[in-house]
């Protein structure tokens, strides 16, 4: 026999029972089925009576609670980016217009590298692009953020907290290796014109070298195209991760910085990846850096130099065993070592970092130093 159900399930094979026991029997099952019938009368149509309860309770198995269960709240990535933008106008728009010749400054681009919302710490990159028009390297920093019960804390390179934020940030977000050149990057390189680097493709192959409209870039094009680290450091991918459009930083152990733009078939190097003299950084293009459009004339790669975090002059820095020259207008540039001047468009020999013997530059054009008085070193 099946028990009552609530909400008037049929009784009459328990009165069956009843009449069989008779007697007491029978009134002590009376009252027992009528307090099942009021507690069923008494429920409210569409509403769980009490028996069931504990199980309503249930609704979700224990471990499925558990892990959906809130923890404290993170910080987010957009109030992030959105911060990082403000900061990096605040502290580098002043240099950015100075750089650009006045122009307003656009909005940065921020990349994020890593990040680690239980600690609340972030790493990453922003760039603010040159002006349509204007022949200038893109202002590009690096950041390093905290987050507090305020919200996002940025330091910018060469704010006086980057180095602090460097050093005190999680192993996760800056690695122990990356801490000591972080630190340095951003303050001036007490290299004078000697940087002890090569020209970025391989020792004793000769390229040749073009203006790019700015007395702290020069073009570098020929050979097999792979671009070369002209001297060991740590690598960092700023505005996009996308050959053709990405900027690669590379700061190397003095704090000195070297930037390659208009790279294709980058580097597998992940960013703050330790790379040697020589290693691969990619392949000649002609994809403007932080931009969608494409510059004229052969593949190139645009090489350029960053002291104090900013771009620096290339006239009179010594680099693969040469001083480059180039005029204040950035419109034509030049090599020169005792005795010898290589044009804009002539040869110019890979010298290696000038420290060894170097090879008879066969390739290059010799220039009496009477007939040129820019032949001498500056």
């Amino acid at each position: 026999m099946s028990p009552p159900r609530s909400g008037g399930g049929s009784i009459l094979p328990w009165a069956n029972r009843i009449v069989r026991l008779g007697g007491a029997g029978a009134g002590a099952v009376v009252l027992v089925l009528c307090a099942v019938v009021v507690q069923a009368m008494q429920t409210p149509p569409g509403r769980p009576s009490a028996a069931p309860e504990p199980a309503t309770k249930r609704t979700r198995p224990a471990h499925a609670s558990r892990g959906t269960e809130r923890t404290k709240p993170t910080a987010k990535t957009t109030p992030l980016v959105k911060t990082v933008r403000a900061a990096v106008l605040q502290q580098r728009s002043t240099i950015a217009r100075r750089e650009f010749g006045g122009r307003a400054p656009q909005q940065p681009t921020v990349l994020l590298s890593r990040s680690d919302a239980a600690k609340g710490w972030a790493f990453g990159s922003s760039v603010i692009a040159p002006p349509a028009g204007v022949d200038a390297p893109p202002d590009a920093s690096l950041f390093i953020a905290r987050h507090v019960k305020t919200g996002w804390q940025v330091s910018v390179t060469g704010a006086a907290s980057f180095a602090t934020f460097a050093r005190h940030a999680p192993a996760d977000v800056v690695p122990d290796a990356e801490r000591a050149p972080l630190a340095k990057y951003g303050k001036a390189a007490a290299t004078g014109k000697a940087t002890g680097l090569q020209l970025p493709w391989g020792v004793g192959k000769s390229w040749t070298m073009g203006s790019a409209g700015d007395p702290r870039l020069i073009a570098f094009a020929g050979g097999d195209g792979r671009v070369l680290a002209p001297g060991p450091g740590r690598l960092y991918r700023l505005c996009s991760r996308t050959s053709g459009h990405a900027l690669l930083l590379l700061i190397h152990p003095n704090g000195l910085a070297s930037t390659f733009a208009r790279l294709t078939s980058l580097t597998p190097v992940k960013d703050g990846g330790a790379v040697r003299t020589g290693a691969y950084l990619g392949t000649t293009g002609r994809g403007l850096a932080c931009s969608t459009g494409q510059a004229e004339g052969p593949a190139s790669v645009v090489f350029g130099l960053l002291s104090g975090g900013r771009p620096a002059a290339l006239n009179g820095v010594q680099i693969g065993g040469w001083t480059l020259q180039a005029t204040a207008s950035g419109k034509a540039v030049a090599a020169a070592r005792p005795g010898v001047r290589v044009q804009e468009g002539d040869p110019l020999l890979n010298l290696g970092d000038g420290a060894a013997p170097t090879p008879a530059p066969s390739p290059a054009v010799t220039v009496p130093p009477a007939a040129s008085p820019s032949a001498s070193p500056s």
